[in-house]
C-alpha cells in the first residue's frame, strides 16, 4: 500500500478542490492560485509528479485525425507539425499515448486507401517531421501507435498498379497468372467471374475483391510473400520509434470467417512482438461480446471494447437509463463478466475501452448534449481497466454536425475565432450549428467545464494505477440503488469506484468500510461530494474513489 499512502495527500486535496468535494480529512491548506487561473492546475501537477503510471501499455491514448487536428502552415489541413505544437496540451490533459489515424500517402482525405506504407502524405509533412514528432513525444513520456491498414491497399499503391499492368495483357484465364512474372498476383484476391464485393480490374477481364470501395482492393493475407512485406512495414516504423499499431478492420480480413481472422491477428501480434517485445497492438473488431472474447484467443494485446463503447454500448445504455436501479445494478456485473471472459481467452490482455471514434457519432450527442452525463460517461470510460482511448475533441464535448463519416471528423475546436491552428473541415463535413460546451479556450478558464473534468479524471486514473491494472469485481454491499460499485484489485492494492448513475443525489452507507477513505471524487453537476461520518453524499452523476487507510 506504499504507493497509495504516498499519494493520499495529493488525492485528498484533489477531492477537496478539483471537484468541489469536502473530504473527511484535510491535511494541509491547498496551494494558492493566481486570479483567474483554474484552481486545478497546481493540484493536477502534484498528482502527475506523485503518481505517474508505470512505464507500460496501460495508458490514456488519444486518437488523432491529423487532417482535422491542428494546421501549422495555414493551408487549412492539419499536419504533423501541428500535432507537435499541441503535445504540451496533450500532456497537460494527462495523455500518455497517441494513436495517429493513417498518415501515409493516399488519394482520399481519410487516407485509409494507402498508396505507400513507407512514407508520409505530403499534406501532413515529411518523414523528418515524423521523426521530430517521435522525439518530442519521447521527451514527454508519450508513446505513438500508427494505424496499420492491411485489410486492403489503395488502388494507387505500386503493388496494385503493377498487377493491373500485368493483367492487361492476359486473357481471362487464372492458370496464366505467374507470380514469377508479377509477384503481386498473390497479394490480391483475383478471379475471372466477379461477384459480390468484386470490381473489374481496369483494362482487363479479371476481377479483384474490394469489399469496402473500388479504390480499396482487398489483400490476400494468406500470401507468405505479402506477410513478409507487412513484417518489413512494421520494422520500418518500429525502427523510427513507434510503440505499436492499431489494426484496422480486423474482422474483415476474411469477412465472415472468424477462424481465419484470428489466425491473421495471431500472425500480426507475433510478428510485431518478435520485432519489439513490448509492442502495443490494438485491433478493431466491431462485433459482439462473444466474438471479441473469441478474437482474444489470437493473443492480440488489445481489442476495442465495442460492447461498452459507441451509442449501443453499456456506458451509454446506463446513462440513458439513469435513475433505473434495476438497470444500473447490472453495470458492475457486466464489467466483471467482460474482464473474466477476456482474461480467460488471453491472460495478458489489456482492455481497450472507448466512447466514440472516427466511425461513430460523438459521446455528447449520444447523451443528449447534457453536460453532467457527458462528464460521467468520460469517467466511466477512463475508469475501466486497461488502456482508455479518448477521441480528439471528446474532452471538450464536441458534437457531430451530421451522420456521415466526414462530419464525425470535424476540426478540433481550439477557439471560437477558428484561428490558432483550427483546420478547414474535411471534404463533405457538416459543422454543427453550435458546440454546446464551447471551445477549449473557453473551457480552460471554467473549473466546471467538461475539459477540466476530464483533466481531473485522467489525473486520478494516472495517480492510481490500480484503476487501470486491477481486476474488476462487483462490490455487492455498496452496489445498491442507482449507485454502481466496483472493486479493482492489483496485487496488494485495492480501490472501490462508486458512481451515482442518477440525476438525484444519493447517500452511501460506509458503516462496514471503516478502514477505507475517500481519496478523490468527481462532481458532474457542480455540487459537493462529501463524507460525514459513515455516510458518503454523492451528488447527481457523481463519482467517488475509495482506498484503504494506510
Amino acid at each position: 500500500m506504499a504507493r497509495v499512502s504516498k499519494i493520499l495527500l495529493c488525492l485528498l486535496l484533489a477531492a477537496a478542490l478539483l471537484a468541489g468535494c469536502g473530504p473527511a480529512v484535510s491535511p494541509t491548506e491547498p496551494p494558492a492560485t493566481e486570479p483567474g487561473k483554474p484552481a486545478t492546475e497546481e493540484l493536477l501537477a502534484q498528482i502527475a509528479q506523485l503518481g505517474a503510471s508505470p512505464d507500460d501499455n496501460y495508458r490514456v491514448w488519444y486518437e488523432i485525425f491529423v487532417y482535422s487536428f491542428c494546421d501549422s502552415n495555414g493551408d487549412g489541413i492539419g499536419d504533423l507539425r501541428g500535432v507537435i505544437s499541441k503535445l504540451d496540451y496533450l500532456r497537460e490533459l494527462g495523455v500518455t499515448g497517441i494513436w495517429l489515424m493513417p498518415i501515409h500517402p493516399s488519394t482520399s482525405y481519410h487516407k485509409y486507401n494507402v498508396s505507400d506504407y513507407l512514407d508520409i502524405d505530403p499534406d501532413y509533412g515529411t518523414l523528418a517531421d515524423f521523426d521530430d514528432l517521435i522525439a518530442e513525444c519521447d521527451k514527454r513520456g508519450i508513446k505513438v501507435i500508427l494505424d496499420l491498414v492491411v485489410n486492403h491497399t489503395g488502388s494507387e499503391h505500386r503493388w496494385f498498379r503493377e498487377l493491373q499492368e500485368y493483367l492487361e495483357f492476359l486473357p481471362a484465364d487464372m492458370s496464366l497468372l505467374d507470380p514469377k512474372e508479377c509477384p503481386y498476383v498473390e497479394y490480391y484476391n483475383i478471379n475471372t467471374t466477379g461477384g459480390s464485393g468484386y470490381g473489374r480490374v481496369p483494362g482487363s477481364d479479371f476481377y479483384y475483391e474490394c469489399q469496402f470501395a473500388a479504390d480499396m482492393p482487398d489483400l490476400n493475407l494468406a500470401s507468405e510473400a505479402l506477410r513478409g512485406e507487412i513484417r518489413d512495414i512494421m520494422q520500418f516504423w518500429l525502427d523510427r520509434g513507434v510503440a505499436g499499431f492499431r489494426l484496422d478492420a480486423a474482422k474483415e480480413f476474411y469477412s465472415g470467417n472468424t477462424e481465419k481472422n484470428i489466425e491473421v491477428l495471431r500472425f500480426l501480434q507475433e510478428t510485431a512482438a518478435s520485432l519489439k517485445p513490448d509492442v502495443y497492438m490494438v485491433a478493431e473488431v466491431w462485433d459482439t461480446f462473444g466474438q471479441i472474447t473469441e478474437y482474444y484467443k489470437s493473443g492480440i494485446v488489445s481489442i476495442f471494447d465495442y460492447p461498452f463503447g459507441n451509442s449501443s454500448g453499456k456506458i451509454v445504455e446506463m446513462i440513458r437509463g439513469a435513475g433505473n436501479s434495476d438497470k444500473i445494478s447490472g453495470y458492475a456485473a457486466a464489467l466483471e463478466k467482460a474482464d473474466k471472459a477476456y482474461l480467460s481467452s488471453n491472460p495478458d490482455y489489456i482492455d481497450a475501452p472507448f466512447l466514440s471514434n472516427h466511425d461513430v457519432g460523438r459521446i455528447a450527442g449520444f447523451v443528449g448534449r447534457d453536460p453532467a452525463k457527458t462528464k460521467l460517461a468520460g469517467a466511466m470510460n477512463l475508469f475501466m481497466g486497461g488502456s482508455a482511448f479518448i477521441y480528439y475533441g471528446e474532452e471538450i464535448g464536441m458534437v457531430s454536425g451530421g451522420s456521415d463519416d466526414p462530419s464525425k471528423r470535424a476540426p478540433m475546436y481550439w477557439n471560437a475565432q477558428r484561428g490558432d491552428g483550427v483546420t478547414a473541415p474535411p471534404p463533405g463535413c457538416a459543422l454543427p450549428e453550435e458546440y454546446p460546451f464551447g471551445s477549449l479556450e473557453e473551457q480552460k478558464a471554467d473549473n466546471g467545464s467538461v475539459y477540466n473534468y476530464y483533466r481531473q479524471a485522467v489525473a486520478i486514473r494516472n495517480a492510481l494505477p490500480v484503476i487501470s491494472h486491477g481486476r474488476t469485481t462487483v462490490e455487492t454491499a455498496l452496489n445498491q440503488g442507482c449507485v454502481s460499485a466496483q472493486r479493482k484489485t492489483w496485487g496488494n492494492e485495492n480501490c472501490i469506484l462508486l458512481m451515482n448513475i442518477s440525476g438525484e443525489a444519493a447517500d452511501v452507507d460506509l458503516s462496514d468500510y471503516a478502514g477505507w477513505k475517500m481519496a478523490a471524487s468527481l462532481s458532474a453537476d457542480g455540487n459537493d461530494i462529501t463524507q460525514e461520518g459513515s455516510v458518503l453524499h454523492l451528488s447527481a452523476f457523481g463519482t467517488a474513489v475509495l482506498i484503504p487507510n494506510s
